[in-house]
């Protein structure tokens, strides 16, 4: 029957002087094991998930300080790993087929050959432009003759001089201005002519 003792991860955190209980011995002595075996190169398979992030700490601070010495194999397949995922190739933990690093030196070309060929498309367009003859368009510029009273005209002959004691009253001076300037519009639109 487990305790809750026996999650030390969750359970609360004891003072730092207190007396180590049998249940946290018993656990430090198993992880202690675990730990040895990974270091000699015999990870147990099955472990629970808070054992297997503690070794991986483990594992990590000891290959810090230079505990841990790689075989020969090992460390050739960490290198040449790195040195296929560098150049764009699959490394061999993601599939079994990987890509030969002698393959992909081969793809060093590609940059090259993708940059020569957008370079001789440039040079094809400004070489086009370069010698297309010019064409000649004349504009001509032609005004039409509008009535006067589709023109833009002065508003002074509307409302006149204004006096000094009716000059706070511009809110109706505008809606006559605005009443004339509709009235012109409609005309222009009733009459066929353009907006």
């Amino acid at each position: 029957m487990a305790t809750r003792d026996d999650d030390f991860l969750t359970s609360p955190v004891p003072e730092p002087d207190a007396e180590a209980t049998p249940s946290e011995r018993a656990h430090a002595k198993t992880f202690a094991d675990i730990v040895d075996k990974t270091l000699g190169g015999r990870t147990p398979v099955a472990m629970s998930a808070d054992d297997r992030a503690l070794l991986e700490v483990a594992t990590v601070i000891s290959a810090a300080n230079g505990g841990m010495e790689l075989s020969a194999t090992k460390q050739r397949s960490i290198v040449e790993d790195a040195l296929r995922q560098a150049v764009g190739g699959v490394g061999s933990g993601a599939s079994g087929s990987a890509t030969p690093i002698a393959r992909a030196r081969g793809k060093r070309w590609m940059p090259w050959a993708v940059a020569a060929a957008s370079t001789a498309i440039a040079a094809a367009a400004v070489l086009v432009l370069w010698l297309r003859a010019p064409q000649q368009t004349t504009v001509v510029h032609e005004t039409a003759q509008v009535p006067t009273s589709w023109t833009s005209r002065p508003a002074d002959p509307l409302v006149g001089p204004i006096a000094r004691e009716h000059a706070g009253d511009a809110s109706s001076r505008i809606d006559y201005l605005f009443a004339d300037r509709l009235d012109g519009y409609r005309e222009r639109r009733l009459s066929g002519g353009k907006p």
